[in-house]
């Protein structure tokens, strides 16, 4: 995962969140431009700020780092489901899946 993305992934983070930079800045007992300046690329997220910042928003830092955080839930889900299913039904679902 390049800057980018993880500064991508951050506004997704704050938009699920409903909270403006400025309303996250604060919370996280920064200057109100804080977030601004990090999702412009203008000054560097530190580990710790970035853990703040998922806590302040709730957001599991496993779906922060998954490989889609857009459809980590539907993807945790499907594999549940998966996982309880019998050898022969897991067997069947592959072949459907193929066709």
């Amino acid at each position: 995962m390049d800057l980018k993305e993880i500064l991508t992934r951050l506004g997704y983070v704050r938009n699920q969140a409903n909270l403006s930079a400025r309303e996250l800045s604060q919370r996280i007992g920064m200057s109100p431009q804080y977030i601004a300046k990090v999702e412009s690329g203008k000054i560097v997220l530190t580990m710790e700020k970035l853990l703040a910042v998922l806590e302040v928003c709730n957001f599991p830092i496993e779906r922060f780092f998954s490989k889609n955080i857009y459809s980590y839930d539907v993807d945790n889900e499907l594999q549940s489901l998966i996982e309880g299913l019998s050898i022969d039904k897991k067997k069947n679902m592959i072949e459907f899946l193929k066709k």
